[in-house]
């Protein structure tokens, strides 16, 4: 049976969206959030871009190697 589950890996408590901020944890059934028209920011920076220089995204910001990267 090859119906693996994702390897869990916690998001930046500091990115953002307006899918976040109406749906709350329950973001990814948000019908802009499932098409890809969601935009994300960094609530440090207020913007797409983190303080590390890097873009912003739902993956892009589960990386513990990014030196602004805070567990939520």
């Amino acid at each position: 049976m090859s119906g693996e589950l994702p390897v869990y890996r916690p998001r930046c408590c500091f990115i953002g969206c307006k899918s976040m901020q109406v749906y709350g944890e329950d973001y990814e059934s948000d019908p802009d959030f499932v098409s890809g028209a969601t935009e994300f920011w960094c609530d440090c920076t207020g913007t797409g871009i983190g303080p590390d220089g890097c873009g912003v995204g739902i993956e892009e910001c589960k990386d513990p190697q990014r030196p602004c990267f805070r567990e939520y």
